[in-house]
């Protein structure tokens, strides 16, 4: 009865039948003022994901990796300047790390403490396909970063048995994500989203409820800015029921327009209007072929026809595409080969260069007798200027800087492998060997300008430092510069205590070699100068 009651409050008023006008002019009574429209009534469903960033640490870990994270304390840092922790595990919990806490004081409280980076661009593409598979209960879904979905599940609630059988629906669809869930049922967007983040239980707020539950929130879980908070706490507001008592003109002229807006819209007074999520849309096409191809350059050939109707859908729809899979189907079974591009065009002439070069060193199994394309999305092309520029041969524009930095990396994968080209890349951190790694090649190279303090530091580090003490107790190493000291404490992984100096050698090369200040009498050759 309890369900049915919540259920009958959410649904909206019946409509009033207008009397169908009389033949026969009859005396009217006296006209009255048009009653006002009332608007639909809603149901928001709020997911506020309090470990997303947990989630997604752990499952871009390779696999060998998260059975050692299973049975040890573990957290994620942000990539600010003091390494925050943003989420931990329940092991770094027992010990004391909490989110805020920064490096320095995680690692005090729990000295075994497995520190990985943050990634957000894989917590972006975990919390879109959570907001995919959320359109399963109902097509209004909104993605609310970093770690917010809200639901519009009005309409959802009769076929899911009502709001309890809804919720306990998606707590068992998000239980195998470990996402650290918190849901809150309310009649308006905005209030659904603080419930959510102040309270671990599931809460449902109906509509006449609103204004007491919402006066019980805590400030803190409206998330405004930090300077907005700290003046609220200074007039001796601690809860959103202190804000409704205040004149909205003058709490707008202190705090601003934003946050008044936004207690209007959990309050339901003022709309907030949402951009929706949905799957973009994928392109298929499938041909059969009148007789087996045996050798690539005749498939190569058959594929400039799907190739062509391809090109001709990404126009007339204004679409790109960023990956395309081609099946190749044959007695044995399948071969697919997958083209992940850096930039999403649609020009199918760069998809055959880089399809032959997959073909050149594909080996066929069986003579093929049907072709699969497949593009699992469809993206929305970004208009762009036509420059004056223009290559008269192809009357098409030269492509920028970036696109053929894009192309070349592409075709180097398409021949070599993806695995095979990889990017060097900067990172913050004392000990050289460190400060360098390999990832993921992009178009686009962030700019890591050093310090104008800092000494000049050679490109080229030996992937083991060469013991040279012999070298220089003899003199075949001349020093030329000042010593540039080094220090990394243990924590950060094996300790380091070096003093690094530019030396030249008899023949005049000019390398970077240090001296163990943990033992002083040795000394090591660690990188080439050009």
């Amino acid at each position: 009865m309890a369900a049915a009651g919540q259920l009958m409050l959410f649904e909206a008023p019946a409509r009033t039948i207008t009397p169908v006008p009389a033949l026969i002019e009859m005396p009217q009574p006296p006209s009255r003022a048009p009653a006002p429209s009332r608007r639909r009534a809603q149901a928001w469903l709020a997911a506020h994901l309090t470990d997303l960033s947990l989630a997604a640490a752990y499952n871009a870990a390779p696999l060998d990796r998260r059975a050692s994270l299973d049975s040890s304390p573990w957290a994620v840092i942000d990539d600010d300047r003091l390494k925050h922790v943003v989420a931990c595990n329940k092991l770094a919990w027992k010990q004391g790390v909490r989110p805020g806490h920064r490096m320095n004081a995680a690692i005090a409280f729990c000295s075994s403490l497995t520190l990985l980076a943050r990634d957000r661009r894989t917590e972006t593409e975990l919390l879109e396909r959570i907001a995919t598979d959320c359109l399963k209960y109902t097509s209004a879904v909104s993605v609310q970063p970093p770690n917010e979905i809200l639901l519009e599940v009005r309409g959802s609630l009769r076929l899911f048995g009502g709001p309890g059988a809804l919720i306990d629906r998606v707590q068992t669809d998000f239980a195998k994500l470990s996402t650290g869930l918190q849901l809150a049922l309310a009649p308006t967007a905005r209030s659904a989203l603080w419930l959510a983040r102040a309270s671990r239980e599931p809460r449902v707020c109906l509509p006449r409820q609103l204004p007491d539950v919402l006066s019980s929130l805590p400030i803190a879980s409206l998330h405004w800015p930090l300077p907005v908070e700290l003046q609220l706490t200074r007039f001796g507001v601690t809860a959103v029921g202190d804000l409704m008592r205040l004149s909205r003109k003058d709490l707008a002229r202190r705090i601003g327009a934003g946050p008044v807006r936004e207690l209007q819209q959990a309050m339901g007074r003022t709309n907030w209007l949402h951009r929706g999520w949905s799957t973009p849309p994928s392109y298929h096409d499938r041909m059969l072929l009148d007789f087996e191809i045996e050798t690539t350059p005749l498939l190569e050939k058959m594929l400039e026809r799907p190739l062509a109707r391809l090109k001709r859908t990404l126009i007339g729809a204004a679409r790109t595409i960023d990956e395309i899979a081609v099946t190749l189907k044959h007695r044995e079974g399948a071969t697919t080969l997958l083209i992940r591009l850096q930039h999403a065009t649609a020009d199918t002439s760069h998809l055959a260069s880089l399809l032959h070069e997959h073909l050149d060193r594909l080996v066929l199994r069986a003579p093929v007798r049907e072709v699969m394309i497949d593009a699992p999305r469809l993206l929305v092309a970004r208009p762009h200027n036509h420059s004056l520029a223009m290559d008269p041969a192809t009357r098409s524009d030269v492509p920028n800087a970036s696109e053929l930095k894009a192309r070349l990396i592409e075709q180097l994968q398409s021949r070599l492998g993806v695995h095979a080209v990889r990017a060097v890349a900067v990172r913050a951190h004392h000990v050289p060997e460190r400060a360098q790694c390999s990832n993921a090649p992009s178009p686009v190279a962030a700019s890591a300008t050093p310090p104008a303090h800092l000494p000049r530091r050679p490109l080229w580090l030996l992937r083991e430092p060469k013991a040279a003490t012999r070298e220089y107790r003899e003199g075949a190493l001349q020093i030329e510069s000042s010593p540039e000291t080094i220090e990394a404490e243990a924590w950060e992984g094996t300790g380091v205590r070096r003093a690094y100096y530019r030396a030249r050698t008899r023949e005049g090369a000019e390398c970077w070699i240090y001296r163990d200040l943990s033992s002083r009498d040795q000394w090591f050759v660690h990188g080439l100068f050009g």
